[in-house]
């Protein structure tokens, strides 16, 4: 009778690699083409496996979408932290996370009707949400990125009221403050890139500006820390040190950032005040240590599920927005005034 150490052996993969590939619950992290190999050798050997997902006769199967692709999930583990919510929820629950699937051509939008709740993890368009309600009307949207969703039911952050907080923070004592983010792109159900959202922190640094007469210095990046580190090149090649003060969209970002300040000698705490979102463990490690605003991630997960359930049992035709806030850590490149 084959093994999984069979398979491993002829397929030229780990034996963890096979495991993962036969799991409904993992494969996705598996590269398709080493995947569609493991599977052949396994059929091949006739290797019992199953694709389809163990549940109980009465537990509730939800679907979990995320317009988030493999590879941005890998940079930024805000996303990988709030995915890891899910499913601690789900485990509590009972619940099972019947299947993990990306926006694709190929998605048959009738096949969310046999789950009991779709969840879906970032930005995803309003035509896309209203093929998924048609269809099934329990839908928990986590971080849409969006404000203008009114039709679905939204676990988020408060991304605009900590912008303008750090900023009312650091403009008693900075004359001119830059901002480095990102934005957004809604995600169709076939997988292709819609429009351009800009991001919460985008939003309120912009009528900061304006309600503080302040000139905007904005640098807007794909979320990576190259561009991130090229964008404070620029900005401190046109301005100087007339910046002296910066807020940055993400603790991925700022590693790219301070190594553009590094290449200036400008010595953030010191000579700039830095603020940051995420407050990822490597935060407190940097040197300088890095100020930054904690976010939710598996809180927004595991409340996900918790308001997934909720739709299941009591049905209702409103929607609501559930906030979960962060909170500021100070740090040495901003301490509290």
């Amino acid at each position: 009778m084959a093994t999984i150490k069979d398979i491993s052996k002829l397929a030229h993969v780990s034996p963890g690699t096979v495991s993962r590939a036969l799991s409904p619950e993992k494969s996705e992290y598996v590269a398709k083409q080493t995947r569609d190999k493991v599977r052949q050798v396994a059929d091949k050997l006739g290797y019992k496996y199953s694709l389809e997902p163990k549940q109980s006769k009465n537990q509730l199967n939800f679907v979990l979408m995320t317009t988030l692709s493999l590879e941005e999930e890998t940079r930024d583990e805000y996303w990988r932290f709030v995915r890891r919510g899910v499913y601690e929820a789900a485990n509590s629950r009972h619940i099972n996370i019947a299947r993990v699937i990306r926006p694709d051509k190929s998605i048959d939008p009738h096949r969310f009707a046999e789950y009991d709740a779709v969840i879906i993890v970032g930005t995803i368009s309003q035509a896309a949400i209203k093929t998924i309600k048609a269809v099934n009307p329990n839908l928990v949207v986590v971080d849409s990125g969006s404000y203008d969703h009114d039709q679905i039911d939204i676990v988020d952050t408060n991304l605009a009221e900590l912008t303008t907080h750090a900023l009312d923070e650091m403009g008693r004592i900075s004359q001119s403050i830059a901002f480095i983010g990102g934005n957004r792109h809604e995600v169709d159900i076939d997988g292709k890139s819609g429009v351009i959202v800009e991001d919460a922190r985008t939003g309120a640094y912009k009528k900061w500006c304006q309600d503080n007469n302040r000139t905007p210095i904005i640098k807007l990046t794909d979320w990576t820390a190259k561009q991130s580190m090229d964008a404070t090149d620029a900005l401190l090649g046109q301005y100087g040190h007339k910046i002296d003060g910066l807020i940055v969209a993400s603790d991925p970002l700022s590693i790219g950032v301070m190594k553009g300040l590094a290449k200036h000698n400008v010595v953030p705490g010191k000579d700039l005040k830095l603020i940051s979102y995420d407050d990822l463990e490597f935060a407190s490690y940097l040197t300088p240590s890095l100020t930054s605003i904690w976010l939710p991630k598996v809180e927004l997960g595991y409340a996900a599920v918790l308001h997934a359930e909720t739709l299941v049992n009591f049905p209702r035709n409103w929607h609501t927005r559930n906030i979960i806030p962060g909170k500021f850590h100070y740090r040495e490149t901003f301490q509290k005034p």
